[in-house]
C-alpha cells in the first residue's frame, strides 16, 4: 500500500502546497491562462517540475489556439555574435514555453519570407529579428500601421518603425571606446566603419564624431574610412593606411571581425599593436579575447537580450504589451591593444 501512495502521480494540490499558491491558480497558471503574474507562473512551474508533474505544452497550445512556436531570423549562422545568442534565445524560450523555428536570411530570402507569413496562418505566434531585415508582409503590415508580435534584438530599430526593440545605446557605446583611446593620448583616431547603409553603422559612426568633438578633436574626412563587417573589410581599409602614409593613431573598428582582419594586415608588414597604432573593435566575441593582442572592445549582453527579447514577444503576443524601445546596458572591455603609443 505504501508503494502505491509513493508512486501515486502529483496532484494538483500537490503543486499548490510546494508552491504557495491555491489549486485554482495551479490550474490556471499550467494551462497558460490569465490573470496568472509571470512571477507565479514560474513559481508553479518549478514546484510542478520539483513534484515530478509533466507539463503538456501541447496541450496548452490547443487550448490556447496558439502553435508556441518562435520565428527567429538569423543572417549569419556561422558569425558567433548569432549562434551564441541563438543559444541564448533558445533557453530562454523553453523556460517560457516556446520552441524556436530558425529562418536563414543570407541569401536565400525567399523561405524566411514564406516562414514569416506563418504568422498570419498561425504557424508560428511571433517572430524574432537579429538584423535589419525584415520580410516584406511583415513590413507592409506595419507601415500601415498594424500591431504585430514582433521584437529586434542585437540590431538597433528606428524609434517609429513599429517595431519593438531590445537594443544598446550603440552610439553611446561607440563613444565610450574612443573616449578611451583619447585617455590613452591618442588623437588622430580613424573610423573603420560598417556598411553604409545599416542603422548600426551609422549610430556607431555618430558615437565616434561625438567623442572626438567632445575631446575638441577633428574628425576629419581622412579618418573616416568605408568598410564593412567581413575580415577583407579590415584587411583592404589596412592596406590603404598603409598606402596612403603616416598612420593614424588609433583605429577604431566597427566590429571585432573587421578589426581582425586590420590588425592581421597590419601586423603582417611589421607594424606593432599597440606599440605604433592601437586598436579597438565592437562585439565582444570570443575570439577577441585571445586575438594577439587582445582586442579592447564593446561586450553585447547576449545573455540579457535574448532573456529580455523572448519576455517582450511573450508578452506582446499573450499581452497586448506596448511597443517600444528597451535599453541593456553595454560594458567597455579593455585589452592590450588599446594602449598608449611608442611616441618617438
Amino acid at each position: 500500500m505504501r508503494e502505491t501512495s509513493r508512486l501515486r502521480p502529483p496532484t494538483m494540490a500537490d503543486i499548490a502546497r510546494l508552491a504557495g499558491v491555491s489549486a485554482s491558480t495551479v490550474s490556471r497558471s499550467l494551462a497558460g491562462l490569465p490573470p496568472i503574474s509571470e512571477e507565479t507562473r514560474i513559481r508553479v512551474e518549478n514546484a510542478a517540475r520539483q513534484a515530478g508533474y509533466k507539463i503538456n505544452r501541447h496541450a496548452r497550445s490547443l487550448r490556447l489556439q496558439r502553435s508556441a512556436i518562435l520565428l527567429v531570423l538569423i543572417p549569419d549562422l556561422a558569425n558567433q555574435n548569432y549562434s551564441d545568442l541563438l543559444k541564448n534565445l533558445d533557453r530562454a524560450a523553453f523556460e517560457l514555453g516556446y520552441g524556436l523555428m530558425i529562418g536563414h536570411t543570407g541569401n536565400d530570402l525567399e523561405r524566411p519570407d514564406r516562414l514569416a507569413d506563418e504568422l498570419f496562418t498561425g504557424g508560428i505566434d511571433g517572430i524574432l529579428l537579429t538584423s535589419s531585415y525584415c520580410p516584406s508582409r511583415i513590413s507592409e503590415r506595419l507601415e500601415l500601421g498594424e500591431r504585430l508580435p514582433v521584437v529586434r534584438t542585437l540590431s538597433p530599430t528606428e524609434i517609429h518603425s513599429g517595431i519593438a526593440s531590445v537594443q544598446i545605446d550603440e552610439t553611446a557605446a561607440a563613444a565610450d571606446v574612443v573616449r578611451h583611446l583619447i585617455a590613452n593620448g591618442h588623437r588622430r583616431i580613424a573610423h573603420l566603419e560598417g556598411p553604409p547603409i545599416e542603422l548600426v553603422s551609422r549610430l556607431r559612426r555618430e558615437g565616434w564624431r561625438r567623442a572626438m568633438a567632445e575631446a575638441g578633436l577633428v574628425a576629419e574626412p581622412g579618418l573616416l574610412h568605408p568598410g564593412g563587417f567581413k575580415l577583407e573589410d579590415g584587411r583592404a581599409v589596412a592596406r590603404s593606411l598603409l598606402a596612403a602614409g603616416p598612420l593614424p593613431d588609433a583605429v577604431f573598428c566597427a566590429n571585432d571581425e573587421s578589426a581582425y582582419g586590420l590588425m592581421t594586415e597590419l601586423k603582417s608588414a611589421g607594424i606593432r599593436i599597440p606599440q605604433d597604432i592601437a586598436v579597438a573593435g565592437f562585439d565582444d566575441l570570443p575570439f577577441s579575447q585571445v586575438f594577439d593582442p587582445p582586442l579592447t572592445t564593446v561586450r553585447l549582453p547576449r545573455r540579457e537580450m535574448a532573456e529580455v527579447s523572448i519576455l517582450y514577444l511573450k508578452q506582446l503576443i499573450e499581452e497586448d504589451a506596448e511597443i517600444e524601445q528597451k535599453l541593456v546596458s553595454h560594458q567597455l572591455i579593455v585589452r592590450g591593444s588599446s594602449g598608449p603609443l611608442e611616441r618617438g
